[in-house]
């Protein structure tokens, strides 16, 4: 006998197949509403619709490229029909030259001219402050051009408002707290702390306990670092100033530092041969780089993952990669034709005035151009234009501050040492100082191939530190410098001045407007061309470093110039 469970599937599936008994459906209602369902099916819209995001993501490199050039096109357009400028300022900034601008810019390569339309200072430019007993070592500000910050030997580091040259406060040098003498309210100590309360608070192990050599401001204007004579690097924050932390890691006296443009990324060169780099952000070590034999003199960087030194009495400078990790050494000094071919020269070498041409010895300041080349200055008096396509100087211009006064101990004539050269980031004007009482500028040739004299600026003493930069500001009422509300103005030794009032013609704001291309909301055009430069320098009676010589006349103090620009364009 069969199982019942296949019996039961047998019957079933037969009684499924016959279909007898079934009742036929019903289609009433129903019926309509399907139809009803049907003709709204054909009348929808089933193509998908892809929105931006989508179209983004689906699109090839070359379309993507098509797509952000049309936009930055019509922002052009867009903006030219805003600010409702005439022709002459629609043909001084038209598209292909700012396209062209822009290109230059992400090159690396110089791209500002404004040497052409520099007007020399009149004497009333010259705003000064003077807040040092000890002799000044450095004058720093950053991008942003909102405070100045000026060092001296005795490790003291005071901060200054650019707009008016009023005194913001004094991080004072740092104590040895282990004997601390007893106070008294009538003592002549307590009166000199009553008269210093604007100084910054430090406690034990806090600021520089020997001479601050440089300074270095990031653009932004939130930090300032330090490097002092004590072999450490002091991290300041300037909004309100207060001490956050010292890097150490060199073994020897800390010369220079720098910023790397728009980071937080910090340079050190310092006497124990080696070049470090940090994260002051993080406050954090990142690299130490070796390959100078001498004692590092002068270090410069600009936005590039990359900076210069100078190598003192190696007479090198070198030019470090940092991602590549690699190093470009350039040769001053004595020359021979051997030693120039060996170098990249040529066998038949432009004749030399052998009494013009004297022994180089020590390379003591650098400053980088743009990202391909850079200058230098030498104890010979030599400013040197260098190429990182050559080993050996484009251009030399010998004895470029003069010659000093014939000694009794070798009874001639030598030429001033170059004490500290500065070039306008990506710009083609630079200066130089020395201690011939003023401050030369140069312009650099198209090409960049030689330079010349332009004009010099008053500065007695040594000139221990130099800054030239463009203000970040996008309006000329925003210029970070109102001479009129400068107490000293007219130079080291003018006298103190009232501020003007604020109602009375500004050169700053108002009288700008026919210096510098503006459109009508008074935004400035065709990019860092039309702001004026600034020129921040610090001089004193010694070097910063050194006490080789003395200036009896000279004092310390930061002159701060700005360098107006010609109305006309030649």
């Amino acid at each position: 006998m069969s199982d019942p469970f296949f019996q039961k599937k047998r019957k079933r599936s037969g009684e499924t197949g016959a279909g007898k008994g079934r009742a036929p459906p019903r289609r009433g209602d129903d019926a309509d509403s399907d139809d009803a369902g049907l003709e709204a099916v054909e009348d929808m819209d089933l193509r998908h619709t892809f929105d931006e995001d989508e179209a983004q993501e689906s699109e090839t490199p070359a379309e993507a490229k098509v797509r952000l050039a049309k936009l930055y096109l019509e922002g052009l357009h867009e903006k030219e029909e805003i600010d409702g400028i005439d022709a002459a300022a629609v043909d001084r900034d038209n598209i292909a030259a700012r396209l062209r601008k822009d290109v230059e810019e992400g090159s690396g390569r110089m791209h500002l001219a404004v040497a052409s339309r520099l007007s020399k200072p009149e004497t009333k430019d010259v705003l000064c402050v003077r807040g040092h007993r000890a002799c000044m070592t450095c004058a720093r500000t950053g991008a942003n051009a909102v405070h100045l910050f000026t060092s001296d030997k005795d490790g003291r580091i005071v901060q200054w408002r650019l707009r008016d040259g009023r005194q913001v406060s004094v991080m004072p040098r740092g104590r040895d707290y282990a004997a601390e003498a007893p106070t008294s309210s009538t003592s002549g100590a307590a009166r000199r702390r009553a008269r210093h309360l604007e100084h910054v608070a430090l406690q034990p192990g806090e600021g520089h306990t020997s001479s601050v050599l440089s300074l270095a401001v990031s653009d932004d204007g939130s930090l300032c670092a330090s490097a002092g004579g004590d072999k450490r690097i002091g991290i300041w924050e300037t909004t309100p100033p207060r001490w956050v932390k010292a890097l150490v890691g060199h073994k020897d006296a800390v010369r220079s530092v720098a910023f790397r443009g728009g980071s937080k990324e910090l340079y050190s060169a310092s006497y124990d041969r080696t070049v470090k780099l940090f994260d002051a952000e993080q406050l954090s070590y990142i690299e130490t780089l070796f390959g100078h034999q001498e004692a590092i003199q002068d270090l410069s960087c600009l936005r590039a993952e990359r900076a210069v030194t100078a190598g003192g009495r190696e007479r090198t400078c070198r030019l470090w990669k940092i991602r590549e990790e690699s190093q470009l050494v350039f040769r001053g000094g004595a020359r021979s034709k051997v030693h120039a071919l060996l170098e990249g020269g040529d066998l038949v070498d432009t004749p030399v005035d052998k009494k013009t041409e004297v022994h180089e010895g020590s390379i003591d300041c650098i400053s980088m151009i743009d990202d391909h080349h850079f200058v230098s200055g030498s104890d010979s008096g030599a400013l040197s234009l260098w190429s990182i396509a050559k080993k050996k100087p484009l251009f030399v211009v010998h004895a470029a501050h003069g010659y000093a006064p014939p000694s009794g101990e070798t009874g001639r004539a030598l030429p001033r040492y170059i004490c500290s050269v500065a070039c306008l980031p990506y710009g083609d004007v630079f200066a130089s100082g020395s201690w011939d009482g003023v401050i030369r500028l140069w312009a650099l040739e198209p090409g960049l191939r030689s330079f010349r004299f332009l004009f010099d600026v008053p500065a007695p003493g040594v000139v221990n530190s130099l800054q030239l930069l463009t203000p970040a500001i996008e309006r000329m009422e925003q210029y970070p410098v109102d001479p009129s509300q400068w107490r000293r103005r007219g130079g080291v030794h003018a006298p103190l001045h009232h501020a003007e009032q604020q109602d009375q013609p500004r050169r700053s704001a108002a009288s700008l407007r026919d210096t510098v291309h503006t459109s009508a909301d008074g935004r400035v055009l065709g990019h860092k061309e039309s702001i004026p430069p600034l020129l921040i320098a610090a001089v004193g009676p010694e070097p910063r470093a050194d006490r080789w010589i003395h200036i009896p006349d000279a004092v310390s103090a930061a002159l701060v110039v700005p360098l107006w620009l010609e109305g006309s364009d030649t």
